[in-house]
């Protein structure tokens, strides 16, 4: 099979995974990880960097792991599922189990595995004959550790191992080495500050640094999905509730450059491609969560609404099960998604 066929191959295969967010990540690879953890998270406009402190801060800004004893002594396990692509294929499926402990007054581990289902493929060559069919996917594993350097102040790291399987080397039979997988690492740095004066957060998290990624060659090597996200986050309570603000703003550490001397991916900001998403949540007694939120991405056809709702159980069993519901857009003219979180805090 061509080369040109191959690469139409994983093109097809990386559109069919481009669902929600990703979008503004064309170019990248690794898709998996552009796609936003936590169905509370994804109904608040996929917003999390300033808010999270829990198991899901490893994906969202390792500085939320300083604070995770305080509001989870006993540590914090969440899995996240969601159908991706709804409307293109059905059987693509992202799955993300976490589970963050503290360690007392030096801070809090976590650790991680994100898997992407992206279903069975029949491999088709360029005169349309049909071949076997091929299973593809990618998954990682990540641990992170957070800790406050001040009452105020968490500060963290994370680090990665991300590989996928698109094809089986056999479809890839003019690349020397197949080239039907790839892998890579990343490295996550965060920080997350407290305002009590205002009764707001604010968060800055740097993901996913690390080699390209390489499939049918070097020179075709895609970019991890590098982002820098600074986020805000501002709550007020009465007796009987709250309502909660949060934003995010994300730029790719990535840019297209076509020079004389470069053509291909370099390291840098790129603000045209940037997303960028707001939500409020409203909670009756910490118990019973209604979210809404927007989500904008400048390089995709994404605007459009995500809303959502949760359940703590502690409240009302006194047993701290936790249920988030969110619902979350695709490209424009696609349905919205389901992204459906279950967890535990001990």
């Amino acid at each position: 099979m061509s080369r040109k066929f191959v690469i139409a191959v994983l093109g097809a295969l990386m559109v069919s995974g481009l669902a929600g967010s990703a979008l503004a990540s064309a170019g990248a690879g690794a898709i998996s990880l552009s796609l936003p953890i936590g169905a509370r998270y994804n109904a608040l406009g996929e917003a999390g960097t300033a808010l999270s402190q829990d198991a899901t801060a490893l994906w969202w800004n390792t500085g939320g792991l300083g604070f995770l004893a305080r509001r989870y002594p006993g540590g914090d396990l969440q899995m996240m599922t969601s159908s991706l692509a709804a409307g293109l294929a059905n059987d693509i499926r992202l799955t993300w189990l976490g589970y963050g402990r503290p360690l007392g007054n030096i801070g809090a581990i976590a650790t991680s595995i994100n898997y992407l289902d992206m279903g069975w493929q029949k491999a088709v060559d360029e005169d349309n004959n049909e071949g076997d069919d091929f299973h593809s996917y990618m998954f990682s594993v990540s641990a992170g550790y957070g800790v406050k350097i001040m009452p105020t102040l968490g500060v963290g790291v994370g680090i990665k191992y991300f590989r996928d399987s698109l094809a089986p080397d056999a479809v890839m039979q003019d690349s020397a080495g197949g080239g039907g997988s790839g892998s890579s690492f990343g490295v996550d740095f965060g920080a997350q500050l407290l305002i009590p004066q205002l009764k707001s957060r604010v968060g800055l998290s740097i993901a996913n640094l690390g080699p390209d990624i390489t499939h049918v060659d070097a020179a075709q090597s895609d970019p991890m999905p590098r982002k820098a996200t600074l986020g805000i986050a501002s709550g007020r309570r009465s007796e009987y509730g709250g309502v909660l603000m949060v934003a995010d703003l994300l730029v790719p550490l990535y840019k297209y450059v076509k020079e004389d001397d470069v053509d291909g991916y370099v390291f840098g900001l790129d603000y045209d491609q940037n997303e960028w998403g707001v939500g409020f949540e409203f909670d009756y007694n910490y118990s019973l969560f209604l979210r809404l939120g927007w989500k904008n991405v400048s390089g995709g056809d994404i605007h459009d609404l995500t809303y959502g709702m949760g359940l703590d159980l502690n409240e009302w069993i006194g047993r701290a099960f936790i249920f988030d519901f969110a619902w979350v857009p695709q490209a424009e003219g696609l349905p919205h998604v389901t992204r459906i979180t279950a967890g535990y805090r001990f």
